[in-house]
């Protein structure tokens, strides 16, 4: 599964490459006034029990409440908002993923707890097999993909970038997919490109919870796109 992109980018200002070419201030106004707006039919997907699409609409919420420039609590908020909405559906890792955004937030730590109980009555994660993701801003997510392949893995890299104007003109993206051995944990992506000059060493090292990203060289990916950090596990 790629990483989340708001829906917005599908339905909004982007409705034409004609439209995408001549975004401003005005555009970028009217855009904001919709904040409250996907609070509201968020709201109305999840009273009705469609949490799936609530959580989409909260994560345009939290995405278009970064880009406009709200505070840090209706940011929390909207977190929170995508949060439960997913917890609802189930997905209580995707859940935690967000609520960590914002640690030092009382909704997210009292949500936090609540999941957390939850959590604690599922298996633990056996071996590598899973998604992971880290925060690339604005709703979206950069996410390794772990599959067995044998007695290798097949790991897939989609990392993302999101400038300023990334809703309207989307994330700078960078990818990778190779068949790997997994050795106590860790994993080693290299890639040579002399025709390009470009080289790279990409190391990934697993623990139950999350994978921790190291890349020596240039992979060659979108501006700012960094296979770097820790993921965090959501499957």
């Amino acid at each position: 599964m790629k990483a989340l992109v708001p829906l917005l980018l599908t339905y909004g200002a982007l409705a034409s490459g004609q439209v995408m070419a001549h975004i401003d201030e005005p555009d970028i106004d009217a855009d904001c006034q919709k904040v409250a707006g996907y609070a509201v039919l968020g709201k109305s997907a999840y009273q009705r029990g469609d949490y799936g699409r609530a959580a989409d609409v909260f994560r345009d919420q939290a995405a278009w409440s970064e880009f406009c420039g709200l505070n840090d609590q209706a940011i929390a908020t909207a977190y929170n908002n995508v949060a439960l909405a997913l917890m609802h559906a189930g997905e209580l890792l995707k859940a935690r993923a967000y609520l960590e955004l914002a640690p030092k937030d009382a909704k997210s730590q009292h949500n936090l707890k609540l999941l957390q109980q939850r959590l604690a009555k599922q298996p633990p994660a056996s071996g590598p097999v899973g998604v992971y993701w880290q925060y690339a801003g604005r709703g979206v997510w950069s996410e390794v993909e772990v599959k067995p392949q044998g007695e290798r893995w097949l790991i897939n890299y989609s990392g993302y970038y999101m400038p300023q104007m990334g809703l309207y003109y989307g994330p700078n993206m960078g990818e990778f997919a190779k068949v790997l051995p997994i050795e106590r944990g860790k994993a080693v992506y290299r890639q040579r490109e002399p025709q390009d000059g470009m080289a790279c060493d990409v190391v990934m090292q697993f623990t139950a919870d999350a994978v921790d990203m190291s890349t020596k060289g240039d992979c060659g990916f979108g501006f700012n796109v960094q296979a770097q950090g820790t993921f965090v596990r959501v499957e």
